[in-house]
């Protein structure tokens, strides 16, 4: 009995530290905090309202009806929907729009700046690309750098604030695998 109480103090020592490490380590893996979650998701609903408001009412109308095709499963290949939109609107509305992604990456940045890589990704790594220039802002020659280094385009960042998060995660897992598909080694 003399024994026991000293082993039981010890385990609850150093148990609840290595539990609170665990606890802690959950969280990083499983992405940022509710809050810089909520602040993030605040500054894509921004976005999301600045540039659809930055469209005339009939070329918001054109791109509206491109998102809610792909939305609905009538058009399911992005590259062309975004090309569809970026057909649709002005240089003018182009330009408005992208400047509204720089925004919403730059708020990601001050919410979460440790784990935002240039491109919008997770942490600056050495394939980042060289196009957008700091902050988000576009580089020496205007262009911006969509998530995973492709050319971001406002048909591209429209898409992505107004398609379904869950509808734009089945068509990119669809795209990655067709293409897994059509790569001669299968990789």
């Amino acid at each position: 009995m003399k024994l026991s109480l000293p082993v039981l103090a010890l385990v609850v020592a150093t148990g609840m530290p290595l539990a609170a490490c665990a606890q802690q380590s959950n969280a990083a893996e499983n992405g940022p905090s509710p809050e810089v979650r909520a602040q993030m998701q605040q500054a894509r609903d921004n976005a999301k309202t600045a540039a659809f408001n930055d469209l005339t009412l009939a070329d918001r109308a054109k791109v509206q009806a491109i998102i809610n095709q792909v939305n609905n499963g009538q058009l399911t290949d992005l590259r062309a929907a975004a090309q569809q939109i970026d057909a649709a609107i002005t240089p003018a509305e182009a330009q408005a729009v992208l400047a509204e992604r720089t925004k919403m990456m730059q708020t990601f940045r001050a919410n979460h700046p440790e784990g935002m890589g240039p491109n919008g990704g997770p942490g600056a790594g050495p394939n980042a690309g060289p196009g957008a220039g700091p902050n988000g802002a576009p580089g020496a020659n205007g262009e911006h750098r969509g998530f995973g280094g492709r050319h971001q385009t406002a048909g591209r960042f429209l898409l992505q604030l107004g398609v379904s998060p869950e509808k734009m995660k089945q068509l990119r897992d669809a795209m990655r695998q067709q293409m897994q598909q059509q790569s001669p080694n299968g990789q």
